[in-house]
């Protein structure tokens, strides 16, 4: 599993116990997140890579495995600032924007839901590959059209072990830069 943008990380090997990751007594709300209670259950007790891209980050995004890629479904919201201080006063933002949820069925991680995340000064999110077809990992799935923005990548649980130096910064409330294509885990039980 590789980074799918160039930015800024932090990886959640489970949402639903980690939920107070940016302010103590404000869950993360994973339903609203993806537009569907059901999807969400899906994902309790999952995984999640978040990324942060700030204006002067390469604004293309990539998959993250190799799969078949479903099709892109539009949430509409808002285009609110994804910037640090903003996010820990008011980690709502995540669904209250723009967002657009795409799944990746990927033989070894299972079923991947991707969430690109618009922002201030981001208009637009483009997509570039052709839904239903397979994808390589690394391949370039779209791209935001300027400014800062937000990648979401989340795991069925048992699915993903992220790699220790990306979870211990994490747990010590930094992001990790690492830039598309790094590696960042690997599939549950692989050596």
């Amino acid at each position: 599993m590789v980074f799918p943008a160039d930015g800024r990380h932090l990886a959640f090997a489970d949402i639903t116990a980690e939920t107070d990751f940016f302010v103590k007594s404000q869950s993360f709300d994973l339903a609203r997140f993806l537009g569907d209670d059901g999807l969400a259950k899906r994902y309790d007790d999952g995984s999640m890579l978040l990324s942060r891209l700030c204006p002067l980050d390469y604004h293309r995004f990539h998959f993250p495995c190799a799969g078949g890629a479903g099709v892109p479904r539009f949430i509409n919201g808002w285009l609110y600032s994804v910037n640090p201080i903003a996010l820990v006063t008011r980690p709502s933002i995540f669904w209250e924007n723009k967002r657009v949820v795409t799944p990746i069925e990927s033989p070894e991680f299972g079923q991947v839901q991707f969430v690109e995340i618009g922002a201030t000064m981001v208009g637009g999110i483009r997509q570039t590959y052709m839904p239903g077809e397979a994808v390589a990992k690394g391949e370039e799935k779209g791209y935001f059209a300027f400014g800062g923005s937000s990648v979401a990548v989340l795991f069925e649980k048992g699915r993903i072990e992220f790699d220790a130096d990306l979870l211990d910064n994490t747990a010590n409330g930094l992001e990790t830069y690492a830039r598309v294509g790094e590696r960042m885990g690997q599939a549950l039980g692989q050596a």
